[in-house]
């Protein structure tokens, strides 16, 4: 545990709670919970951006979800010889 100031590292998640889906929910924990999937706005991990503004800078997102995909097929393929 540590404090949130420039020049330390930080994990820290802010997801918006801001849309229609989240409207007249007035506690953020309970919309988080209850509410629809809310996206992140920001992803800090060691103070470095991992989603910034929503979109994820770390990686393409088409060759993740790409990669994936790939997976997945592979799974189900696998999966539909086992007796």
């Amino acid at each position: 545990m540590g404090s949130l100031e420039p020049g330390k590292l930080a994990d820290i998640a802010l997801w918006r709670l801001d849309g229609i889906g989240h409207a007249g929910i007035l506690d953020p924990v309970t919309a988080l919970v209850l509410g629809p999937p809310a996206p992140v706005a920001l992803l800090l991990v060691d103070g470095q951006p991992v989603v910034d503004d929503g979109v994820l800078v770390t990686a393409d997102e088409k060759s993740v979800a790409a990669e994936v995909a790939a997976a997945s097929r592979t799974l189900l393929e696998r999966s539909e010889v086992l007796p």
